[in-house]
């Protein structure tokens, strides 16, 4: 038997078992909601925290589902940058939400949405979907689920089953 074969194809198999089981955040966070006068355009809150989800391109399927608290607010996401007329306060920066380049949610959202999302950096922007006078907190939970693509763990599996059939061939 050869060892080196077999044992690079075990580590394949055993890398291809992890990548199908994968790995999985959650967390809170607070996004919160500026005021929105009537007549007025209404601007978005966007958090100083970002949601980093792993960055192993081209490797990983990567599924995020969030939902907020509040009735009256939409929530959406956002890549880590910010356009240039956001202003920075001390709990959160506030943009004009026409200005934000939304990679899921937005102004439409309702309670809830999952998205597939691609590995990087990630902010929650939060803004009122009607008249309110007062800067309020949208607590928000998030959740993701990265996995092995599937075309990966394809070639992991084939790959190991490979080297451990070459290694115990030339065993017998």
């Amino acid at each position: 038997m050869r060892a080196v074969p077999a044992i690079i194809g075990v580590l394949l198999l055993g890398l291809a078992l992890f990548g199908a089981i994968g790995l999985s955040g959650e967390g809170t966070i607070e996004a919160n909601v500026p005021p929105c006068l009537p007549l007025n355009e209404c601007d978005a809150g966007v958090t100083h925290e970002t949601l980093d989800l792993p960055t192993m391109t081209g490797w990983l399927q990567l599924t995020a589902t969030v939902s907020w608290s509040m009735d009256s607010a939409w929530l959406g996401v956002i890549e880590e940058g910010l356009p240039d007329d956001c202003v920075s306060l001390p709990t959160h920066q506030t943009c004009d939400e026409d200005d934000l380049v939304f990679v899921a949610g937005g102004p439409d959202s309702d309670g809830e949405f999952s998205w597939d999302a691609k590995p990087g950096h990630y902010r929650f922007a939060s803004g009122a979907d009607s008249a309110s006078s007062s800067l309020r907190e949208n607590t928000v939970d998030y959740s993701w689920q990265a996995t092995l693509s599937p075309v990966v763990l394809f070639i992991f599996i084939i790959i190991g089953i490979a080297l451990l059939v070459y290694s115990f061939k030339s065993w017998s």
